[in-house]
């Protein structure tokens, strides 16, 4: 099988992205095995789509990512698309040369790589240490690096708030002194 949950994976890399002032994932993570563990699988090498169900849980190098449901399709052209879907959606993952770790929540995450674009659904949220966004949809365009949150516009009722907490940056000062604290020079 050619095909496999990577579409999906580099869609959730790119959430490290999501948040002011975050680093990239851990680059080692791609060339680390993948592991899929779910309580059933069906792959159609045919159409080129494989559908995980049941307690899915995936793992590459430092990034999980646990949820009742992930499908993912290949196109004739390579480019694959993902959804994982269930009661939140979780994901973690290291960021590249720190000790911080990015995690998100949604019902639903779809990734598409021909389009390099990221979209977390329905009680979204994404955390950097004390940094979050939340809102009912967030979405990353990883060509144009541009993110978006939005709240959800319920008929006759004024749309769904969006949350942001955005710490200000560190000084040089503040960095070497935190540096010192945990015995570096």
């Amino acid at each position: 099988m050619k095909y496999s949950v990577e579409g999906l994976l580099a869609g959730l890399l790119a959430a490290a992205l999501l948040l002011p002032g975050a680093a990239r994932a851990e680059r080692s993570d791609r060339e680390k095995p993948m592991q899929v563990e779910a309580d059933a699988v069906r792959m159609d090498d045919l159409q080129k789509v494989a559908v995980y169900e049941g307690k899915v849980v995936l793992s590459q190098g430092t990034l999980w990512l646990a949820a009742d449901r992930v499908e993912v399709r290949q196109d004739e052209q390579g480019f694959g698309t993902g959804v994982a879907t269930g009661q939140q959606v979780r994901f973690r993952q290291k960021l590249d040369g720190r000790q911080e770790w990015v995690e998100g929540w949604a019902n639903r995450i779809e990734y598409d790589a021909r389009r390099e674009l990221l979209r977390l659904i329905g009680q979204a949220r994404l955390q950097k240490g004390e940094e979050e966004l939340r809102g009912e949809l967030i979405t990353y365009d990883a060509r144009s690096e541009l993110y978006q949150a939005s709240g959800v516009a319920t008929p006759g009722k004024k749309p769904g708030r969006v949350r942001a907490v955005i710490l200000p940056p560190r000084s040089a000062k503040e960095d070497s002194g935190a540096a010192s604290a945990a015995g570096k020079p």
